[in-house]
């Protein structure tokens, strides 16, 4: 009779070591999905901010060709036509188109466009000129 218990015993602890391995590889398995998805969120979370930094600064390029539109205009009221692409800054890749044509009446529309990397923004402005 002892020597039944024993066995009986030693398939309990057997069993039981059998149960702490697959609690073990299910806590690892949970875990390694865990880091996975962390890095797959801060892969998509770092590739957004890089486009958003781009899509701005396609913006700031397209206001910067305005503003210098604008400031050609001050000095030469009769401009009409475009001016010349401008990269800003010097040997970026990224730049600006301006074109001056007349628009209704005494305004003159200006439209520039600002290209960085792999984004384009364009802006309309409409101004009026004289008095």
């Amino acid at each position: 009779m002892q020597r039944s218990f024993n066995r009986h015993q030693l398939r309990i602890a057997h069993s039981r070591r059998g149960a702490a391995l697959l609690t073990a590889m299910f806590v690892m398995v949970v875990t390694s999905m865990l880091v996975l998805m962390i890095c797959d969120t801060q892969t998509i979370q770092y590739s957004a901010l890089r486009n958003t930094i781009d899509y701005d600064r396609a913006r700031y390029l397209a206001e910067a060709g305005v503003q210098h539109a604008l400031a050609l205009l001050e000095k030469d009221i009769d401009l009409r036509g475009t001016v010349p692409n401008t990269e800003f800054p010097a040997k970026s890749g990224e730049y600006y188109t301006v074109t001056v044509a007349t628009g209704s009446g005494a305004t003159v529309t200006i439209t520039s466009t600002g290209i960085a990397k792999d984004f384009s923004r364009t802006l309309s402005v409409v101004t009026k000129q004289g008095g």
